[in-house]
């Protein structure tokens, strides 16, 4: 073992850059940034034993490594429990309503997830509240589906580690499955082991931001205590978004390789200490090319891959040959064994593809349903607060519009200074229309006579302050309130609009006026057979 590990070089100068041994979290594009090969590298140099996990078909493997059988203890403590129902939600338990006091319960007493079950069953039989038992027949329906699947497969009761890395492959288990042996092994490893790395593959999916697992509830123990007896722990993950803050903030080496999606970029940046990077520089590192951030100093470098010798390295690394050369002429050899463990990797997958196509169908389903559910709730949830903005925007509407109409009738009442409303002719009003009717002893004989009306009106009261704007200012052809109203400005008889309005409404129905427009603002003219005499007074 060693204290110091060769990373590789320095691009440009070509100098070597070595890391201290500590816990350790590399980020970059999968198969486009060269993650894997820096772990194997990092490993092979060091002198340590490693525990790394494949966990997916296709996934680009380690080149030399010792294959171990996976590893389960049984739990059944509640926060165990937990974990894996969060992974089976997608989501923290606490968000379930009743679920974390089912799943207490439903632990007491027992010792490994099938009398967990067993519990849960029996309650959801015993309890009247609704909620609590829909979340006991959930808990049981989650453990239906990780409990066959620990059962179809062997595991071991130790863990015998050799020198370099040393392989679980956990391809074709249920995510569930893959998250119990992940935790069952780091738990071993800490309780059991020394001088030891544990590789955290896919780290996002086993140890995420927003929920609990059985990988999580063991990691952030193992990466607070495990240094101190030689243990590490190596987090592995495409991005830095998704992954819990807990055990990165225990990290002090940060290898970050080619990452494209701009969020993540802009993540990278703020961990190089201040440096000044380009996001360009990031989004187009070369396979093989990191930015590392090792205790307070930030090194842009080429790693060197197990097995290549340091000359080509040094050279990659200052611009003489490129990283495709050596991925042709070292690194494809290496992958011979890589295909031959693929072999055996699908041969296990045909063995299981039939058990587990119709369940991991199910969950998928689940999830999916799961998913629709929530946005359908959360866009109903939306439409509700915006339904409710509306009623109250309306009843504020309406709130004023009648506190207007009130203060409009007080100024209509003040206007009118307590005079009743008459559609009669005023008493001063003269007419000279005369009617004739003369009678004889055999004929009735009549005689009409007519004479056009003749109205005074004076502008000591707003009727004939409003005649007297229709006489002289206003257009014959027609004229509306808002015409009237600035005409009667002109004149220095400043009158609200409204009130201008009515008065004018009040002068047609005693024939006045003559409206001759059915819709607001109403257009009025004055009576062509009517005279009206207006006295302006001063």
């Amino acid at each position: 073992m060693t204290e110091k590990i060769l990373l590789g070089f320095e691009v440009k100068t070509g100098k070597p850059v070595h890391i201290g041994l500590h816990h350790l979290a590399i980020f970059g594009m999968t198969q486009l940034s060269g993650k894997t090969t820096t772990l194997e590298a990092l490993i092979s140099r060091s002198g340590l034993r490693a525990i790394a996990f494949k966990t997916k078909r296709g996934e680009a493997g380690f080149h030399a490594y010792n294959h171990v059988s996976p590893y389960y203890k049984a739990r059944s403590d509640w926060q165990y429990v937990e974990g894996l129902v969060s992974v089976a939600l997608g989501e923290k338990v606490r968000f379930e309503p009743a679920m974390r006091w089912s799943i207490m319960k439903a632990c007491e007493g027992a010792k490994d997830l099938k009398q967990v079950q067993e519990n849960a069953k029996g309650l959801s039989l015993t309890v009247r509240a609704a909620i609590v038992k829909q979340a006991l027949e959930k808990l049981v329906a989650y453990l239906t589906l990780v409990i066959p699947e620990l059962e179809k497969w062997t595991f071991t009761d130790t863990i015998s580690l050799l020198d370099g890395v040393n392989v679980m492959d956990l391809e074709g288990m249920r995510i569930e499955t893959q998250q119990l042996v992940l935790g069952s092994t780091i738990q071993y490893a800490f309780e059991t082991l020394t001088n030891v790395v544990v590789i955290i593959p896919e780290a996002w999916e086993m140890m995420p931001e927003t929920r609990m697992t059985p990988v999580k509830l063991v990691a952030e123990q193992f990466i607070r205590k495990g240094a101190s007896i030689g243990n590490y722990l190596w987090i592995d993950s495409q991005d830095i978004g998704g992954v819990s803050k807990v055990p990165l903030r225990q990290c002090d080496n940060w290898i970050m390789g080619r990452m494209r999606e701009a969020h993540e970029v802009e993540r990278i940046l703020k961990q190089l200490l201040g440096v000044k990077i380009p996001k360009e520089e990031i989004q187009n590192l070369k396979l093989g090319h990191f930015y590392a951030v090792i205790g307070d100093k930030v090194k842009k470098v080429y790693v060197l891959p197990m097995g290549v010798p340091e000359g080509v390295g040094r050279n990659v690394a200052t611009g003489v040959v490129t990283p495709e050369f050596v991925r042709d002429n070292y690194l494809k050899k290496a992958e011979v064994k890589e295909d031959l463990v693929e072999i055996d990797s699908l041969r296990k997958e045909m063995e299981h593809k039939t058990a587990t196509l119709v369940s991991d169908e199910i969950h998928q389903l689940e999830g999916k349903i799961r998913q629709d559910l929530g946005k359908g709730i959360d866009n109903l949830s939306k439409q509700v607060v915006i339904y409710g903005k509306d009623i109250t925007t309306i009843a504020d509407r309406q709130t004023k519009l009648d506190q207007e109409l009130r203060k409009e009738l007080v100024e209509i009442r003040g206007a009118l200074k307590g005079k009743p409303i008459t559609l009669e002719p005023k008493p001063s009003d003269k007419t000279t229309e005369k009617e004739e009717i003369h009678l004889e002893d055999k004929e009735l004989v009549i005689t009409v006579t007519h004479t056009d009306k003749i109205i005074d009106m004076t502008t000591d009261d707003v009727f004939g302050r409003i005649m007297l704007c229709a006489l002289k200012d206003l257009n014959r052809e027609g004229f509306d309130e808002n015409d009237m109203s600035r005409a009667m400005d002109e004149h220095g008889w400043h009158m609200d609009r409204i009130l201008v309005a009515l008065n004018m409404s009040k002068l047609a129905k005693i024939g006045r006026l003559l409206k001759i427009t059915t819709q607001r603002p109403y257009k009025y003219r004055l009576p062509s057979k009517l005279t009206v005499n207006v006295k302006e007074l001063t």
